[in-house]
């Protein structure tokens, strides 16, 4: 078993670390992916306020292994514009 740390981070702080002991890297990416789905349906109005987040899996010597990255992008036609007549 070896001890994978999962860091949620947006540019301007880490939200959070949390250790898990996996028997390795494929469980890990599973892992990595599980608790990003929870975080996606857990916590959605936060995703909007920060935009771009991530998580990194380290190992204990803090080295990062893998990324998930996670955009949100709110597109021009759901920010009020208003459509050209016609359309």
């Amino acid at each position: 078993m070896a001890r994978f740390h999962f860091q949620v981070r947006t540019q301007s702080h880490v939200a959070f670390t949390e250790a898990a002991d996996l028997p390795g890297l494929e469980e890990a990416r599973t892992e990595a992916a599980r608790r990003v789905r929870v975080l996606l349906t857990e916590h959605a109005q936060q995703i909007w306020a920060d935009k771009d987040w991530q998580m990194d899996v380290t190992d204990d010597r803090g080295l990062i292994l893998f990324t998930i990255n996670v955009s949100a992008y709110v597109a021009p036609a759901a920010q009020g514009s208003e459509r050209p007549s016609g359309l």
